[in-house]
């Protein structure tokens, strides 16, 4: 997306992360995956709040402002992500 898309979005990465969290925990405690559903759960409790994340990027701007897929910006906002998706109750 950072070329020819929309753009980058840390959104879209948290979502992937997030999602790939989710899928983890239904291998590993399906029983209990199906009881919060069951019980009712709110896109709060499923997905931390990622609006003020950067998105819409572009390759330049996402390379000046992170320095790349391997750099310590973007790896530090990938730690902040899942820092996120880790304070929720259900990925605890």
């Amino acid at each position: 997306d950072a070329g020819d898309g929309s753009g980058f979005s840390f959104n879209d990465v948290a979502a992937d992360r997030t999602g790939s969290r989710f899928g983890q925990l239904a291998l590993r405690a399906p029983q209990r995956v199906q009881q919060v559903l069951a019980q009712g759960i709110t896109d709060a409790e499923l997905m931390p709040d990622v609006s003020d994340l950067p998105e819409f990027l572009r390759a330049a701007e996402f390379n000046s402002r992170y320095g790349g897929i391997d750099a310590p910006a973007y790896r530090q906002q990938l730690a902040d992500i899942d820092r996120r998706i880790r304070a929720l109750s259900l990925y605890q």
